[in-house]
């Protein structure tokens, strides 16, 4: 994964009021939860709408320093005013090196499917998976290449690739992609199928006079 950081600053006071006169001055208050504590802090906002802009995933793990020292952390939480968008609170989840924590991991795909070339229907059906990952071995994004799945074919949760310390937390085993028939590609096979049928069957012996 890409290093991504964002510096930020302890907050010391607390309430509406201050909270209020730091948004007017460009900042938002956070929260660093991790450990059994919660600190208080704050980042500039247009730092923290900067990394949002950039992608970052619900899995994505910055570096945040903090009083001259780095935490690992990855967003928790974001609240935003409903009537404007504007980020009202942040909480950042502090990750322990060799713990392992419970995220979400997003699901894409690259390349065109070969049943879509052919006229099947590709439908991307799992979006995101959860798991229980190391910080270490912990990836925001999962990419699949469905170039080589035609008409007929699936991806299932168990086919992706993961690390072999992660556990993925689903119920059975999903189909995360798959490429299927077309209701014109099955119009097609019955009208075919019904000639051969028809072609198949013994001419119908006219009746005779009598």
């Amino acid at each position: 994964m890409e290093k991504i950081s964002i510096k930020a600053q302890t907050r010391t006071s607390k309430g509406k009021g201050p909270a209020r006169r730091m948004r007017v001055e460009g900042l938002v208050p956070a929260n660093i939860i991790g450990n059994g504590e919660a600190r208080s802090a704050s980042v500039v906002e247009k730092e923290i709408q900067r990394l949002i802009d950039s992608g970052i995933r619900k899995a994505t793990l910055i570096d945040l320093e903090l009083d001259g020292k780095t935490e690992r952390v990855f967003v928790k939480e974001i609240q935003r005013f409903p009537h404007t968008g504007q980020i009202r609170h942040i909480d950042f989840f502090k990750v322990t090196p060799g713990k392992k924590i419970l995220t979400t991991v997003a699901i894409k795909t690259s390349g065109v499917a070969k049943g879509s070339k052919a006229g099947g229907q590709f439908e991307h059906l799992v979006h995101e998976i959860k798991v229980k990952s190391t910080p270490e071995d912990l990836t925001d994004v999962i990419t699949i290449d469905v170039s080589g799945l035609d008409i007929g074919g699936m991806i299932k949760v168990s086919e992706l690739p993961h690390p072999a310390s992660w556990e993925i937390l689903v119920n059975g085993d999903p189909i995360v992609a798959s490429c299927s028939k077309t209701k014109a590609i099955l119009a097609a096979e019955r009208a075919e199928k019904a000639e051969a049928d028809a072609k198949g069957k013994p001419a119908a012996k006219k009746a005779g006079k009598k």
